[in-house]
């Protein structure tokens, strides 16, 4: 059964919308006004966001039904977890014991079937759409809170086909391309100085760089690729010619308790790259960890994929503990859907977005709280109750202070709000 808190539009709110509409507010307006206790209340200064890139199978991992349908439980055990009532696989064994510090929100429900829409989904909070491309969550952070210039607002471990949107390239993520090895000195492309370039080097490269611009001023200026060159530009001076930057990535410098945290797999270490970037400052980072789309050979392939995930989770929880940062940032863990319950004639699961969860934890989220739910054989969301990617977008904006229906016009001047069918999830938060 569902615990989720539903809001209902009674005839009272009718009237009130009604009210608000003759005193000449909008419905957005009124939405506004009803839909938080206050937008402007921020809990989070950062968002730490795992993107279990293909789409984990629900039902191996943590919405597994062990009195379900025979032909659909598959090979994998259960054991008990911190959080009464709530199984999970035999392969989380670290964090079905660390579960009860995230809240757990299942029955997410879209009709997305397809890998890059169903990343776009729960990149924006947006359904995608042939006509209008949505900002991610960084971008809309790297908009909204830039911090310092030394520094990218935003960052991608290694990569990310999330973007910008209508918002510009200006404000797309910087991709590391890479994942620290441990000890290997972490070299960043377009970051780290070559071989006998200084930073007095550089100082005078930028310097010739605007004597051109000047030359060239009355060259086209309204140009959205111009624009975000630009921005790179200075994003990119600032960061090669910044101390700060350069150790900001330096994972090598993390004290020994926290190196020794991690695995030295792809996940651990992008982990404990992500957790030392929100440290020095970066307000949204994202880290894709690949494999998830186990059409041949699920049972194989998670095998391999949750003990990465096990002590990775376990590690960053512990590392944002240690560092006091778990309060100021919100974390999310999740994949674009679930998998079938059916299991196909390869032994593998497919694209299922009828059902699919999602962690959160950090930043006022209570923990220990099962949201959501599946039916008893995990096909549908429990008792016709969904929670959509709007929903969860619409939350981690507010969690960040950042009003989700928030007008922004496209370059053709067309208005539109950031997240216009999100329901805050209030009942996340203690």
């Amino acid at each position: 059964m569902s615990n989720q808190k539903q809001s209902r539009i009674t005839r009272r709110t009718l009237l009130q919308a009604g009210a608000l509409g003759a005193a000449g507010l909008t419905l957005a307006d009124w939405l506004r006004l009803s839909n938080a206790n206050d937008v402007s209340e921020r809990r989070a200064d950062a968002v730490l966001f795992v993107n279990l890139a293909g789409g984990p199978a629900h039902l191996d991992t943590l919405d597994m039904k062990p009195e379900g349908p025979a032909d659909t439980r598959g090979p994998f055990g259960n054991i008990q977890s911190s959080i009464p009532g709530l199984v999970v696989c035999e392969h989380l064994p670290q964090l079905a014991q660390i579960v009860d510090r995230f809240t757990l929100i299942r029955g997410i429900s879209h009709t997305t079937g397809d890998h890059p829409q169903g990343q776009a989904y729960i990149a924006t909070g947006n359904r995608p759409g042939p006509a209008l491309k949505h900002p991610s969550y960084g971008s809309i952070v790297s908009k909204e809170m830039p911090g310092d210039p030394d520094l990218p607002p935003y960052v991608a471990i290694p990569r990310t086909e999330w973007n910008a949107g209508y918002m510009g390239d200006a404000y797309g993520p910087f991709q590391t391309n890479a994942v620290p090895k441990p000890g290997t000195t972490f070299s960043v492309r377009g970051l780290t100085l070559s071989e006998g370039v200084t930073v007095e080097k550089v100082q005078q490269r930028d310097a010739l760089l605007q004597d051109l611009d000047r030359r060239f001023r009355d060259a086209e200026t309204q140009s959205p690729l111009l624009e975000a060159l630009d921005t790179f530009g200075r994003q990119a001076h600032s960061m090669v010619t910044s101390e700060r930057t350069r150790a900001a990535f330096d994972v090598g410098s993390e004290p020994e308790s926290i190196r020794n945290l991690f695995a030295g797999d792809e996940l651990g270490q992008s982990l404990l790259l992500a957790t030392r970037l929100i440290e020095s400052g970066v307000k949204f980072v994202t880290v894709t960890n690949q494999g998830w789309d186990t059409h041949t050979d699920n049972f194989i392939g998670h095998q391999r994929l949750l003990g990465p995930l096990d002590n990775g989770l376990t590690a960053m929880m512990s590392a944002l503990e240690e560092k006091g940062m778990l309060e100021r940032t919100l974390v999310v863990v999740m994949g674009e859907f679930g998998r079938t319950p059916a299991i196909n004639k390869n032994v593998g699961r497919d694209h299922y977005p009828r059902a699919n969860w999602c962690l959160m934890a950090g930043a006022g989220v209570a923990p220990g709280q099962l949201i959501g739910g599946t039916n008893d054989d995990g096909t549908a969301p429990a008792d016709g109750v969904e929670i959509h990617p709007d929903d969860l977008g619409a939350t981690i904006l507010h969690s960040l202070g950042i009003d989700p229906l928030k007008e922004y016009y496209t370059r053709t001047g067309r208005p539109v709000s950031l997240i216009p069918h999100g329901r805050i999830m209030s009942e996340l938060f203690a």
